[in-house]
Order: structure tokens, then sequence, then C-alpha cells
């Protein structure tokens, strides 16, 4: 089924400010006592580390753009960065994975019950969508407080899923980066970037993204002092803008040469302007805000909130949105129908034997999800379905907003 006749049925008009929990949201229940602080990266401390942080984001995402461009959606891996998937890590990009054995969740490769399977389950229901994210067609709550993680854990227990009982707590998502109001949130904030057009802070970040590409295409000594004219100084002044541009450092017009690479590592960036704080080192959160600030300051597209019956990103794999990566199912529900948040995907019984003697991932299964299948595991953010209709009117704008607005409402 596509993601756009998914939505279709559930696509409400709830309006952005009406979400109350942003992307700094209260720390949901953890795991075993510990801290989502422990299994977390800094955050970058100079402008040039951000826009290192985005320049690989930008790179990864580069072969999939013009899918995302003409679907007007935005895509990344479920698989968390490298350093971020730690033993007790449950998963940070908007989803959770963790290995299983019997319906319990184990870490280590002795924790895996003899003469039972292994799989790797991946969850994207949003840790916030229990007792609220579930609506008649009247727009009524169905649903009571801890009512969807028992009936998805009833489901997920049968035969044709994991074939054992599962705990309801491991179904949903619990991250507290990991809502639908921190997503909303995101994208409003992205939008809200509008009022800072023209202003100090916006010029210093059009100019370290153009700053930061002029420094890969030069050489290491000229690339060393754009590094020391940029890194902390803010290109929001006069004087300081004036050291870059003795090293030729120069702001692309509209659709000039340069242009399109400077707007999407500054819109990139823009992840550390947001209102409520997007966080850089996320796969998810840069490039969402890379596509949300020029669909909606260069081509004047608006967006609502995602609808509650959204229950989570759906989950596909780079070549396709309705796929998944071999070995890998899609969880069957109630009434027969695949889930398209909830994902299993069984480890060979070859491999399994093998993870005792294995140093890399033996002692950390859920390292082995995440580079097994969840690079593989592609979310997708249906920009288009909560695009509120005429607003996209600057098509020609740039390149990019050629590209985007083509299938605009």
């Amino acid at each position: 089924m596509s993601v756009f006749r998914i939505l279709a049925v559930s696509a409400f008009s709830v309006l952005v400010s009406s979400v109350a929990m942003g992307c700094s949201a209260a720390p949901a229940e953890e795991e075993e006592g510990t801290s989502v602080d422990d299994i977390t990266p800094e955050s970058a401390a100079t402008i040039w580390t951000l826009a290192e942080l985005c320049d690989g984001n930008i790179t990864r995402h580069s072969a999939v753009k013009a899918q995302e461009t003409a679907g007007g959606v935005v895509r990344w891996q479920c698989g968390d960065r490298e350093g971020v998937d730690g033993e007790l890590d449950r998963g940070q990009e908007y989803c959770e994975y963790m290995a299983v054995s019997n319906g319990k969740k184990v870490t280590k490769a002795t924790e895996i019950v003899k003469g039972k399977p292994l799989q790797c389950f991946f969850t994207s229901v949003y840790s916030d969508v229990d007792g609220q994210g579930q609506y008649d067609a009247n727009g009524k709550n169905t649903y009571a407080s801890g009512a969807i993680d028992s009936e998805l854990a009833a489901v997920l227990s049968s035969k044709e899923n994991l074939d054992a009982s599962i705990d309801p707590k491991l179904v949903r998502m619990k991250g507290q980066f990991n809502t639908r109001g921190a997503a909303t949130t995101l994208i409003s904030d992205s939008m809200r970037l509008a009022a800072e057009k023209g202003k100090t802070k916006e010029i210093a970040y059009q100019r370290a993204a153009a700053c930061y590409l002029a420094s890969k295409t030069a050489d290491a000594d000229k690339k060393a002092k754009l590094k020391a004219a940029c890194e902390r100084n803010s290109l929001g002044t006069a004087k300081n803008w004036k050291v870059a541009e003795g090293l030729g450092v120069k702001v692309a017009a509209p659709n000039s040469a340069g242009y399109e690479p400077q707007q999407s590592m500054y819109a990139c960036m823009s992840v550390n302007r947001l209102q409520n704080g997007g966080v850089d080192w996320r796969m998810s959160d840069p490039h969402i805000t890379e596509l949300v600030v020029r669909a909606s300051l260069e081509c004047g597209c608006r967006y609502d909130a995602l609808p509650p019956g959204l229950n989570g990103f759906l989950q596909g794999t780079w070549a396709s949105a309705d796929k998944l990566p071999p070995g890998c199912r899609r969880a069957k529900l109630k009434d027969g129908t695949e889930s398209q948040q909830l994902t299993i995907c069984d480890v060979p019984a070859q491999r399994v034997a093998e993870l005792e003697n294995d140093f890399d991932f033996g002692e950390n299964l859920s390292k082995l999800c995440n580079e097994t299948y969840g690079k593989d595991i592609v979310l997708t953010a249906p920009a288009r379905a909560v695009e509120k209709a005429g607003t996209c009117t600057q098509k020609t704008a740039s390149a990019f907003c050629a590209d985007w607005t083509k299938g605009a409402k």
C-alpha cells in the first residue's frame, strides 16, 4: 500500500500550535536505570563542526534526493549513527530496535534462548501515541492509556509474528526524542525561521555554510585559514565577514552556480537555530530541517501538524517505501493487514550460532540489529500529505523549488 493512500484516510487538519510536546520533551521512562545522556554524543561545539555533521548528512542522502523531491517526502535511516548504538540504546531516529529471543529483549548472545529464533524487532510507533493517537471517524479517541501497548503486544505475540509472548513495554518507542509532538514541533519551528529572514543570525549561518563549502575545494593552507576565519567568529558582522571575503568566500545568488549546495548546507545547519532545539547529530532532525526550511522559506510551502491517525513514520527501504530489506517482514495486524510501523527481521540460524564467539556483536545485539538491518530500514515522513493546499507558490525561486513543487497541492 502506498504512503499516500495510507495517509489519505487519516490526514486530519491539525494545527501545529495545538501540539504541546516539542523536541525537548521530558524524558520518557528510562530502561534499566540508564540516562539518555549515556547513549548520546555531544552536540556540535562550533558552527564548523555543525557544518561537518551536515556535510555527512547531505552526502548520505544525495542518492535519494531526486526521489524525495519528486515524492514530497523526507527520508532517513532507522539505524543510529555510529557511536550511538550502545548496548542499552533502543534507537533515536524516530525508530527503535532491539534483539528479541522468545519474546524477551536480549542484549548479549548468552541471553538467547536455546532452540528459539533470534529476531531484530523495529518499532516506529510514536512514544506519545498512547492515549491520544487513535481516533474513530468522528475524531473520538478510541484508546485509553496503555491499551495500544497491550493490543500490539498481543498481535506481535501471535504465531505468524514473534510466536512468543512479548512484554507490552517493548512495542512502542520510549525515547524522549521519538514522539509525534517532537517531529511536529521540528516542522513548525523550521517554518518559524521565516521571521529571521534577512536578519543577522540567518546571514551568519548562510555565510558560514558558504565558508565551509569553500574550504572543501581549497588547498591545506587556505583551508586552515578559512576554518580559522569562520569556525568561531560570528559572520553576521561586517568585520568578520570581510576576512572571509578576503579569502574568496561568496554567498551565491539564487539560481547561480553554487547556490543549491550552499542553500542545502545552510538549511541543514538551521537545525541549531530552532526555537525548541533540534538535535544536530541525528540522521533525522537535520535532514527534516533542511527540506522544510527550503520548502517553506524558498518555495512558500506551509505544513499542518502530523495527523493523529499517523501512529509513526512509515518503514521501507531506500529503494521503495513499500518494501523491506531481505530477511525482514511487516508484522501482521489483527485485521489481517500489515503494519507500516512494526518490522520483524529473522536472524539466520547460522549467524546466531556464530554470535557467542563474535567479539563485535556478541556483547551488543542492538548493534547487530543496527548494522545488519537498521541502516537499510528507511523512515518516510510524508510532507506532502500535511502540506497546506495552495501554499507552494514560489515554484521558480530555485532549482529545488521547481522539483519540490511539481506535485504540490
